[in-house]
């Protein structure tokens, strides 16, 4: 199954009425950061056809990202993972998430815990760590095979990580592409704040294979990494 922008345009339509009943039930949070409905519904969109039988999502937060995977994907193991548990939402996120049966919360370094649970065909969310780090993690994990799809947030335009993937992924795309962009209209439903000024971290999607040998892109890394 091919994973493109267009494919993930070409399905949202049908899948929207499904995915604003789902998080209908989900509290908004607008003003708490963290990852706003449309750029979830990115993820969903792209990752719903592959049916994953597990997702791993490496930061957490306040754990409304991890509610709407719960809900999104019922039939699905959502392993998320936290890396301090003494974090000032830690609470928040687990008392949103102790009634989902399908979720595991860890805590602990993503670049140790990931690898190891990592299975065939399983979707991944990395929003933590951040920049190069969580792109070398992706990078690591893609070099496996197993990801059907490997989403990272916080790709902003003219960041230094994002240059790179535009560089040297070309099958990734981002979540303001233009074809995404009347996703947002969710996150008018979501966000009761007057004239609210949001930030978007952008997702970056990265489809399996690498684009490249695996040392060969750890090279980049050092080489073009930095500017």
């Amino acid at each position: 199954m091919l994973l493109s922008k267009t494919a993930v345009a070409e399905s949202a339509d049908a899948l929207l009425p499904e995915y604003q009943q789902i998080i209908s039930s989900i509290p908004p949070e607008a003003g708490h950061g963290g990852i706003w409905e449309s750029e979830m519904f990115l993820f969903y969109a792209a990752v719903k056809p592959f049916a994953p039988k597990q997702i791993l999502e490496s930061g957490r937060a306040r754990g409304k990202s991890t509610l709407i995977l719960a809900r999104c994907f019922p039939e699905s193991r959502i392993v998320s993972i936290e890396y301090e548990r003494q974090s000032e939402n830690v609470p928040a996120a687990e008392a949103k998430l102790k009634s989902e049966s399908n979720v595991d919360l860890l805590y602990g370094d993503s670049r140790e815990i990931l690898p190891q649970r990592l299975q065939a065909g399983d979707a991944v969310l990395i929003d933590g760590p951040k920049d190069f780090r969580a792109l070398k993690l992706a990078v690591d994990l893609l070099r496996t095979g197993k990801p059907c799809a490997v989403f990272v947030h916080d790709f902003p335009p003219n960041s230094p990580q994002r240059k790179f993937v535009t560089r040297n992924f070309p099958s990734a795309f981002f979540g303001d592409d233009p074809l995404f962009q009347p996703f947002r209209a969710l996150d008018n439903e979501r966000d009761p704040r007057p004239s609210p000024q949001r930030r978007y971290g952008i997702f970056t999607c990265l489809p399996p294979p690498l684009p490249m040998p695996y040392w060969k892109l750890r090279f980049r890394f050092l080489t073009q990494g930095k500017t």
